[in-house]
């Protein structure tokens, strides 16, 4: 009896031991988590601090460009979601979307400037042509209506079906390019009401292509003028390409 008596303290011994060493792990978990806190907390507080700072109110907004054409009160309208917005709160990308879909805008960009500034740069479409002496074409084929007294000059004349200007503005498009190349300019554009297309060319010269094979007639007008035509402009009339093969040509009385 008395052995098991002694086995039994030395068991409790070990015990007491045990219960003694785990109560300072406990304490220093305690306080580690207590300072991680602490500075999580610290931490939180700056980042609050640094972005309030930071992030001020947009209490000016200012177009860098000269807006001609540009409706202002479209752009107001726009402006309006900016003003008071944080300043790092504030989607650029949304409102360059929204600027960029205003009539006779080509392109936007904005610019942040600390502690209350935005920059708004605006890129505008030019005029490029009238639409059956009614309206004004832009740079994307849009038609508008303008102040004919405050149009610039040597535009382009485009001429063709009422809803048609889309198709027309696409084949002016078309034309230029290869055209430019060569130095010709485009004085007039027309598809008439049969269908059958037509250019113009400086120094006045018509260019016949009819309603059938539009790209290989065409073709074949750059072919003859780089190879024939080029020193005969000023007794030129008019060029007609409406042939299986070959071309006439007109001249000048």
């Amino acid at each position: 009896m008395a052995l098991l008596s002694k086995k039994g303290s030395k068991k409790n011994k070990r015990k007491n031991r045990f219960s003694y060493s785990s109560k300072p792990n406990r304490e220093r978990s305690r306080r580690g988590i207590i300072k991680k806190l602490i500075s999580l907390t610290a931490l939180l507080l700056i980042t609050f601090t640094l972005f309030s700072l930071i992030n001020q109110k947009i209490t000016e907004i200012q177009y860098i460009n000269e807006i001609k054409r540009v409706s202002l009160d479209d752009l107001s309208a726009i402006s309006s979601k900016i003003y008071n917005r944080g300043f790092l709160q504030i989607g650029l990308s949304q409102i360059k979307e929204e600027i960029e879909k205003v009539n006779w805008v080509k392109s936007a960009s904005l610019e942040r400037r600390w502690p209350n500034q935005i920059k708004i740069y605006i890129e505008e479409e030019q005029i490029i042509g009238r639409w059956n002496n009614e309206s004004i074409m832009n740079s994307k084929g849009t038609l508008f209506i303008l102040n004919q007294q405050t149009l610039p000059k040597d535009l382009v004349e485009f001429y063709g079906p009422d809803g048609q200007e889309a198709i027309v503005f696409e084949k002016y498009l078309s034309f230029k390019e290869e055209l430019a190349i060569r130095g010709i300019l485009i004085e007039q554009m027309t598809l008439d009401f049969k269908g059958s297309w037509s250019i113009t060319i400086r120094p006045n010269i018509t260019i016949r292509f009819g309603k059938e094979n539009i790209t290989e007639r065409f073709n074949r007008f750059l072919m003859i003028w780089d190879e024939s035509l080029l020193d005969k402009l000023t007794v030129i009339e008019y060029i007609d390409l409406r042939y299986t093969e070959g071309f006439s040509v007109k001249k000048r009385n």
